[in-house]
């Protein structure tokens, strides 16, 4: 029975895991956003002026565990959002979620839960810190109404960043 204690439900947004695709797009100014991303997971920032990398990594907090570098270079107005659309769901009134993975690395980073629509903003965010080595992190948040959202990676400024593990889970 505490093996089966120990277990995690499985994650609410599309796995951060080693299936996935490479992919390039263009961002304002000339820049390029490029590299490789988990399936259902996706670069939003073409509308920023930066470039970016996305890295598989091989080095993950533990064996089995997805991890993606984030470098942003060539910054100049914006910020990189990475996100889950497909992992846009309803948040429950009530219900306690939490946001967890690892992190590797000194950006400026943050995770937020954002509205799907106009005017785009967060309904809550948090500033998430790594350091030289994995670093795990988790972000708890409830709501007093259903919201309908979905989670969002920024890094507002040139920098790298290493993102491994992540999930969203119901908090009981």
């Amino acid at each position: 029975m505490a093996a089966f204690a120990q277990e995690k439900p499985a994650s609410l947004l599309p796995t951060f895991g080693a299936e996935g695709r490479e992919f390039t797009e263009k961002a304002q100014g000339g820049k390029v956003i490029k590299g490789w991303l988990p399936n259902g997971w996706d670069d939003n920032s073409g509308w920023a002026t930066l470039g970016a990398t996305y890295t598989k990594l091989k080095d993950g907090p533990k064996d089995g565990v997805t991890a993606v570098r984030i470098e942003v270079k060539e910054f100049g107005d914006g910020q990189l959002q990475l996100t889950s659309y497909s992992g846009k769901r309803v948040f429950k009134k009530g219900v306690k979620y939490a946001i967890e993975g690892s992190l590797r690395g000194s950006a400026d980073f943050k995770v937020g839960v954002r509205q799907p629509g106009d005017p785009y903003e967060f309904y809550v965010e948090q500033d998430l810190s790594g350091g030289k080595e994995w670093k795990a992190f988790k972000f708890e948040f409830k709501f007093e109404a259903d919201k309908e959202a979905f989670i969002m990676f920024v890094m507002p400024g040139n920098g790298t960043m290493d993102v491994a593990g992540v999930m969203v889970r119901e908090v009981k």
